[in-house]
């Protein structure tokens, strides 16, 4: 046989076996395979393309337009151009894979994956449309967009849809000519529900409240769920209304979808809510910080308007940034070793030495300036650093008693600490106080604890136990500003406390008034009937300590005395007072405060 016969038959003999290959990918392929004409008629299918599509022959689709197959409404919204990818696309569609909307028989909808080629047979253009079901795909990516964007447990948008919510209200060209009001609303009796009625049926009421608030507040730029017990709204603005006038329509529509009580579990409970807001972009100008804002709109309105609507001011917003600046700083200082010692002497008033002293805490940046107690010490209790701040100061006092065993005169010295709520009610607290003493070597009578009279009003059974261990152990119980404080006398009555301090605010008018005289008179003998030491803080002149002192009371502390000062300058305070001191002396020496 010639070379080229040969050559011939073999293409012949490839050519086949690619066709066969070919119309096996076609029949058993899982995917659509349409092939139409440039007058998109439809020319050939595949089997799958009868059972994707819900037909019965071929002879109903040949011929037919491809869109006969096709939801051009739910494609159109899909994809910005159809036409690109159904019936003749233009060329820069082919090869590309889309997703949009196909028709089965009966009308239903469903989403496929569509991949166009086209190829020339005897000079006329064709088109081959593969197509895949995406419906089970679709449903899992539904299930997971779900997931991503909507509380599981009311079925509302979270705070994710929250963000996009934002991202388009705060989109400058929006905000060039719009305002919103943004809304964190919480309700009021969830802790009480959970406590009594349990999480399963807590959970039933954030349900049906927010059921409640959705048709309430409806139409709106957004409703959903955020933390907890809480939802957020945004509304639009209308030009003529201000924040303030639709907060408190908003929050009116409110109370009246709440008005009528709730019923789960057989149980009847009534909800009203607290609702913070503010005004964007007046406020906030993108969206983690409007979310921030309106966190700190709700935690205003909870703790100053309770069951009420309250709206975020600019100066609220300074004045929180300013207290969360100094939370930061506060942290840092405990880290760079800013915080210092002062003490604070306490006079015999009969021997004039000073006979003990309360050790303070004192802030001094890096550049030098000091921060005044007054500023960081709430700061300092509400962000729960406190707790680092006592520990800190305590420890300072063990160090200074230890240093000054060896010392004839300043081993005498009694030292005295504040200890705060949060201190008292931790567990370790008295192994740490134990351990310490035990650290440092020194005598638990070297120390006492100054507590408040609100503390031990704040959890009595826990500070109580507490207390009775720690005065156990020998260290000397003072309560602190006694007078102003929560306590009942029988609550003084069986704390085991032995010295109370009067507080400054019972010093007003002395000695001039004769009734201001009295009611101090009255309290330092109340105390010393409870067999307690009384102990007279803010004296600042002489005609007061003069007058306390005839009152019998043990120790005064004031200015009048001396300022707090720094170890070394508190050192030569009391070997100069204790050397120089006499009986029946009211010392009086001055140092300012370093």
């Amino acid at each position: 046989m010639p070379e080229t016969s040969r050559a011939k038959d073999d293409e012949a003999v490839q050519s086949d076996e690619h066709v066969r290959r070919l119309e096996a990918i076609y029949l058993n392929t899982h995917d659509s395979i349409i092939t139409y004409d440039s007058a998109s008629a439809i020319v050939s299918i595949n089997r799958i393309t009868l059972e994707m599509f819900g037909y019965d022959s071929e002879s109903e689709l040949i011929g037919k337009p491809i869109n006969t197959l096709m939801n051009d409404t739910l494609a159109t919204r899909h994809h910005h151009h159809v036409a690109d990818h159904i019936g003749a696309p233009h060329d820069s569609a082919l090869g590309k894979l889309r997703r949009i909307r196909a028709k089965k028989r009966d009308g239903t909808a469903f989403p496929v994956d569509i991949h166009i080629a086209d190829y020339d047979f005897d000079g006329e253009r064709f088109f081959v449309a593969c197509v895949r079901d995406m419906s089970q795909a679709q449903e899992h990516e539904d299930r997971v967009h779900k997931s991503l964007f909507y509380d599981q447990l009311t079925g509302l948008p979270n705070r994710e849809t929250l963000d996009r919510s934002l991202v388009s209200v705060l989109d400058p060209a929006v905000r060039a000519s719009a305002r919103f009001l943004m809304m964190e609303i919480g309700i009021d009796q969830m802790r009480a529900i959970n406590t009594t009625f349990g999480m399963d049926d807590g959970n039933s009421v954030i349900r049906l409240v927010g059921q409640r608030l959705e048709q309430a507040l409806l139409p709106c730029e957004f409703f959903g769920r955020g933390n907890g017990d809480r939802f957020t709204a945004l509304f639009e603005i209308p030009p003529s209304k201000t924040a303030d006038t639709v907060a408190l329509e908003t929050f009116r529509k409110m109370q009246r979808a709440l008005s009528a009580p709730f019923e789960f579990g057989g149980a009847r409970v009534s909800i009203s809510v607290t609702a913070g807001g503010l005004e964007i972009p007046l406020l906030a100008t993108d969206p983690g910080l409007a979310i921030r804002y309106a966190d700190m709109a709700y935690y205003e309105a909870k703790s100053l308007h309770r069951g009420d609507v309250y709206l975020l001011t600019p100066d609220d917003v300074a004045r929180v940034m300013q207290t969360s600046a100094l939370v930061h700083q506060i942290r840092e200082a405990l880290q760079m070793q800013e915080f210092f010692p002062v003490f604070q002497p306490k006079i015999d008033l009969e021997t004039g030495r000073c006979s003990a002293a309360e050790c303070l805490i004192r802030w001094r940046t890096q550049e030098g300036n000091m921060i005044s107690p007054a500023l960081f010490i709430p700061v300092a209790e509400s962000a729960d650093l406190i707790e680092g701040i006592g520990r800190f100061i305590f420890l300072e006092s063990c160090a200074a008693v230890q240093e000054w065993k060896a010392d004839p005169l300043l081993s005498q010295v009694k030292l005295a600490v504040n200890i705060s709520p949060k201190q008292l009610e931790r567990d370790n607290f008295v192994d740490f106080v134990r351990r310490s003493l035990d650290t440092f070597d020194i005598p638990a009578s070297s120390l006492e604890f100054e507590i408040t009279e609100t503390t031990l009003a704040n959890n009595p059974k826990v500070t109580f136990a507490a207390v009775e261990e720690l005065s156990r152990m020998g260290i000397c119980i003072a309560i602190d500003d006694f007078g102003t404080g929560q306590s009942s006398l029988g609550m003084l009555r069986d704390v085991c406390a032995s010295r109370a301090k009067v507080d400054r605010a019972f010093l007003a008018g002395v000695p001039e008034d004769e009734k201001s005289n009295r009611m101090l008179r009255n309290i330092v003998n109340l105390m010393r009937d409870m067999n307690l030491a009384v102990t007279v803080e803010g004296i600042e002149t002489k005609e007061v300590a003069e007058y306390v002192r005839t009152l019998r009371c043990s120790e005064g502390q004031g200015f009048y005395f001396a300022k707090p000062m720094e170890k070394v300058d508190f050192e030569d305070f009391v070997r100069d007072t204790n050397a120089a001191a006499a009986p029946g002396a009211v010392f009086r020496r001055q140092t300012v405060l370093t």
